[in-house]
């Protein structure tokens, strides 16, 4: 297994990728309206098994409290290599890359069950102003630096960087 930051050539490759990991509805999703522009080419990576794309991993700059964060995703993993470990090592990867970043937390809109293993928490609705419905246990937040950490609750906007 390889995983190397994403070329342009990539772009059909992952785009079926998407298509069969969340189908033609996901363009309609909240989420998808904050990758709006250009994601973080730095923290763009596809994973190769043989020489075939088999996953693909993206963050997009995102407004978190007035500064810039990130979000996670989308991920995806072929069909036939789910189960089998190439998803942990594809986010756990990307993660150790934006974590040497100036970045200061990673928001993710996912599997509740998945994220925590990397240190991701619940991210309460009634702290952020999510633009549009997000399922409340999918809504994740990981702290990139202890100082980052809020010590005191409080609203917080999310929106992409071109808003």
């Amino acid at each position: 297994m390889t995983i190397r930051r994403q070329t342009p050539q990539d772009s059909s490759a992952i785009e079926d990728l998407m298509a069969e990991a969340f189908g033609p509805s996901r363009l309609s999703r909240t989420v998808w309206h904050l990758r709006q522009g250009d994601a973080v080419p730095e923290l763009c990576f596809v994973q190769e098994e043989e020489g075939v794309i088999i996953g693909s991993l993206r963050f997009w700059p995102i407004l978190l409290g007035g500064k810039i964060a990130l979000l996670l995703g989308p991920l995806a993993i072929a069909r036939n290599y789910k189960g089998k470990g190439f998803g942990k090592a594809l986010v756990a990867h990307a993660i150790a890359c934006a974590s040497q970043m100036s970045y200061h937390a990673i928001l993710v809109s996912g599997e509740p069950d998945y994220y925590p293993q990397f240190g991701f928490m619940p991210a309460s609705p009634s702290e952020f102003l999510w633009p549009g419905f997000i399922e409340e246990e999918r809504l994740q937040i990981l702290w990139l630096a202890e100082e980052a950490t809020p010590l005191m609750p409080g609203v917080k906007a999310i929106l992409p960087t071109g808003a």
